[in-house]
């Protein structure tokens, strides 16, 4: 099994290579063989990675996402597998060049960094944390796609408007294809985002009973970052209200769309770097010091019978 991973492990950022360059083929020529077969090499390049996350998970007792590599691997993982929902939906294969590309070369950026010093955290091991981890990934992927093809409809539209019909007006799908793309990348994020969320909330609630008082009153769902997150999914749900029922659509829409994911990113920055959260992911490659609250669990899953101290509260 080792060496069908090892196997595995070399061959993921050529296969990834491989989609995109069928993807890229497409784009350029318009090829029927490449239509053909650029959708099923996709999908059969995600089972493949799954397979190979699943069996590394298990071999390492752990979610597979404790390295630069590995973290990077799974980011590509959920571009692709998110994309080809997306594309299966709306049949619209034209942007796949652009996903597969940023996949491919986030995998090949893995393979070049090499398996790095895996995390010792105890999060990894924690399946509470592992899921919501998950789904924070999968959301914050089909987010930066709706970003991506708002990107592309305002791009799209600006060439309209100045009449510059290239290759890429010629192979790009319609406005109103882009900005359904946009769209259904929103409705698959919103949801994950919301199980996300309520994951992360059961997790911490069960994590204050098993660590030391003063360490259980740092888990707060008061937290900046959770209440950001929140704030997000709102956002997000009252743009799926509009667009549905108060006819948010064409570029406003669009332009709120690259706009609330930018702000997005710039709050998940500002959160992280000038708030105080307990809200600390696993450290990859031990390149920062270790959190309190990994700490404390290191130490309780070292000596469990030190547990009592947040079961006797």
């Amino acid at each position: 099994m080792n060496t069908v991973l090892a196997v595995l492990t070399i061959l993921l950022p050529f296969g990834y290579l491989a989609v995109w360059a069928d993807y890229l083929w497409l784009f350029y020529t318009d090829d029927p063989r490449a239509r053909r077969t650029c959708s099923r090499a996709g999908a059969v390049l995600v089972l493949l990675h799954m397979a190979a996350l699943v069996v590394r998970g298990l071999g390492l007792q752990r979610l597979p996402m404790g390295t630069q590599s590995e973290f990077l691997g799974a980011l590509a993982l959920a571009v692709l597998g998110t994309y080809l929902v997306v594309e299966r939906r709306l049949r619209a294969k034209q942007t796949g060049f652009l996903t597969t590309g940023a996949a491919a070369l986030m995998m090949g950026i893995a393979s070049l960094a090499g398996p790095g010093t895996a995390s010792t955290s105890p999060l990894l091991h924690d399946p509470g944390f592992a899921g919501h981890a998950v789904l924070v990934l999968l959301a914050y992927t089909a987010l930066s796609l709706s970003f991506l093809y708002a990107i592309l409809y305002l791009v799209l539209a600006r060439q309209l408007i100045r009449r510059r019909f290239g290759l890429l007006f010629r192979r790009l799908p319609a406005l109103e294809t882009l900005e359904r793309m946009s769209v259904l990348a929103v409705e698959m994020g919103v949801p994950l985002l919301f199980l996300s969320l309520a994951l992360g909330h059961l997790w911490m609630y069960d994590l204050a009973k098993r660590v030391p008082p003063q360490m259980a009153a740092m888990l707060s769902p008061w937290d900046p970052k959770i209440l950001l997150s929140w704030v997000i999914f709102l956002a997000y749900t009252a743009g799926l209200v509009g667009h549905r029922f108060w006819g948010w659509r064409g570029r406003r829409m669009n332009i709120m769309a690259v706009a609330a994911f930018v702000a997005v990113v710039l709050g998940m920055g500002a959160v992280h770097h000038f708030f105080p959260t307990f809200h600390k992911f696993p450290t990859l490659d031990g390149t920062a010091p270790a959190d309190p609250l990994e700490s404390t669990l290191s130490l309780l899953d070292a000596d469990p019978s030190s547990r009592s101290l947040g079961e006797g509260r």
